[in-house]
C-alpha cells in the first residue's frame, strides 16, 4: 500500500502542474492556496487515506467527505490577486479533483 507522504507527493506534484498550466498568471499564489488548503485539511485526509485503503470507506464516501472540505478554502494569495468568486471556485474545485484523484492513484481500490 502507498504512503500519505506518497499521496502528498502526488498532490505536491499535480497542484504544481495545474497551477502552471490553468493558472499561470496567478501560479504561485495558487500553489501557495492550495498548499495552505492541503495542510489545514492533513489529518483528516490522512484518516480518510487509510479508511479508503482498508475499505473502511468507499469511493462515493471519500469524495463526500472531500468535498466537504470546500469551506476551509481560504485562498488568501488568489483573492488579493483580485480573483472573482467564480475563478476561485473553479480553482478549489481544481484542487479538489486532485486530491481524489491522487488518492485513487495512490490507493489502489
Amino acid at each position: 500500500m502507498a504512503t500519505f507522504d506518497d499521496f502528498l507527493k502526488e498532490v505536491g506534484k499535480s497542484l504544481t502542474e495545474f497551477a502552471k498550466n490553468s493558472w499561470n498568471t496567478y501560479k504561485d499564489a495558487a500553489v501557495k492556496d492550495g498548499r495552505l488548503f492541503i495542510e489545514k485539511s492533513k489529518a483528516d485526509l490522512e484518516r480518510w487515506l487509510k479508511l479508503l485503503a482498508s475499505g473502511g470507506l468507499n469511493r462515493d464516501d471519500f469524495e463526500w467527505l472531500i468535498m466537504g472540505k470546500k469551506d476551509l478554502a481560504e485562498l488568501t494569495a488568489l483573492k488579493q490577486a483580485g480573483l472573482t468568486k467564480v475563478a476561485l471556485d473553479r480553482f478549489i474545485n481544481g484542487v479538489i479533483d486532485i486530491i481524489i484523484s491522487s488518492a485513487f492513484k495512490t490507493v489502489k481500490i
